[in-house]
């Protein structure tokens, strides 16, 4: 994570958000305008209109289980995406930089939400514009919700990974689902005992490259969800194969090899 954005972004802790409570257009503007300032000074920032558009449900089911979809127009040659849940104690979801192997078609991920609250997506192109779109959603307290597993249990599996991809046509790109265990713990939930709170432990950086041709880098945050799920689109380049590297909070690295697939 960079740690000047993190810094920058840990002073809205002093600026208190709505609980389970709709926030007036101006609060919810002030509250972005924080954001803005903290994450991207004084660049400006331009509606996307349909080159970025936001799917998400307006009333999540599970508020520590947001699923999320940023649709992106690839020929805006997009090269990071931010993605930011306003009212969370830490905005910052994560920050994908997108390497030349990616189809920045769209984006999918789950999303932790402690209140009810507008979701900015802002993608930089590669001429040095900032797109933002944003959508509403009605959640609360998924950051201090329980985690679905016993300790023991999920340190157990802590960095293991699946790669869902699906067998593409002749030189097509590849649909994949990369889903890594990890509690992402943000330490704002309660242990076993319901005393004590459980120290923060949450990955960090997401590295994934294909025959040594980056996907995309990942830089996240606390508001990612437990066992985090990302949704992205390659091409392969080299033999084909799927390099994984990520790294928790701790310095825990965690690595995983996934050979080409076949027609």
């Amino acid at each position: 994570m960079k740690r000047a954005l993190w810094t920058a972004l840990a002073v809205l802790l002093l600026a208190p958000a709505a609980r389970a409570a709709d926030e007036d257009a101006a609060e919810q503007a002030q509250r972005w305008e924080l954001i803005h300032n903290a994450a991207f000074a004084d660049r400006v920032l331009q509606d996307a209109g349909d080159a970025v558009q936001i799917a998400a449900p307006d009333r999540a089911l599970d508020a520590a289980l947001v699923p999320i979809t940023i649709k992106l127009d690839p020929s805006k040659h997009i090269v990071t995406l931010s993605l930011f849940v306003d009212n969370n104690p830490s905005p910052l979801v994560g920050v994908f930089h997108f390497g030349s192997a990616i189809s920045t078609d769209q984006i999918k991920t789950r999303v932790r939400v402690d209140a009810f609250t507008l979701i900015h997506a802002v993608a930089e192109t590669a001429d040095g514009q900032f797109l933002t779109a944003s959508h509403y959603v009605k959640a609360a307290g998924g950051c201090s919700a329980p985690s679905s597993g016993q300790s023991a249990e999920i340190l157990a599996r802590i960095g293991k990974m699946q790669l869902r991809r699906e067998r593409p046509l002749e030189g097509a790109a590849i649909p994949a689902q990369l889903l890594i265990s990890h509690p992402n713990y943000n330490g704002m939930q309660m242990g076993v005992s319901g005393t004590n709170l459980i120290p923060a432990r949450y990955l960090e950086n997401v590295s994934v490259k294909t025959g040594g041709v980056t996907v995309f880098e990942l830089e996240s945050s606390i508001s990612l969800s437990e066992d985090p799920s990302i949704g992205f689109t390659y091409t392969p380049a080299g033999d084909g194969a799927v390099e994984i590297v990520a790294q928790d909070s701790t310095g825990a690295v965690f690595k995983r090899h996934f050979d080409p697939l076949t027609n």
